[in-house]
């Protein structure tokens, strides 16, 4: 290193304007992805909930829950059957597309959240999916059956 080359990095002061610019908008960027993903979406307590048959535009609502009023609407009665087990629960039974396709789903009007327990498809990703408990919790999804079940906070946005 030529004595003229140590002499320019003494001089040097590290970091230039447009350097800390660069950083500062890095940091900025990270904070706010950092809000995005950590910090939960609407976590109050669901109101409503759906079951939906089909995906993209062959999506059909069947079912629908409201825990406010204690109501439900079969929409669709070839593919849902409703047993109310107790005043507490009420139990849906979703039938799919083709001959013998089930999923059960649990309905717990005291604690208000949505379960499927119980499946006929091989992989049972759908039971052993998260219990839905609130407007954050993800859609629970069998997409042998081509079911979704999912909170009207979700069905009312653009994601479909």
């Amino acid at each position: 290193m030529s004595l003229k080359r140590v002499e320019y990095v003494k001089k040097d002061k590290g970091f230039k304007l447009l350097d800390l610019l660069i950083y500062l908008l890095l940091a900025a960027v990270i904070v706010v992805l950092f809000g995005i993903f950590v910090f939960p979406r609407d976590s109050s307590r669901i109101t409503s909930v759906s079951v939906v048959r089909g995906f993209a535009d062959e999506a059909e609502k069947v079912f629908t829950y409201n825990f406010i009023t204690d109501t439900y609407e079969v929409i669709n009665d070839r593919v849902i059957v409703v047993n109310e087990d107790t005043s507490d629960t009420l139990t849906v039974t979703f039938y799919g597309k083709h001959e013998g396709d089930y999923n059960i789903i649990v309905i717990d009007k005291n604690n208000y959240t949505v379960d499927v327990t119980e499946a006929n498809c091989p992989a049972l990703d759908c039971v052993h999916s998260p219990v839905i408990s609130s407007n954050a919790s993800l859609p629970i999804i069998c997409a042998t059956h081509e079911m979704i079940v999912q909170t009207d906070y979700v069905s009312d946005s653009q994601i479909n």
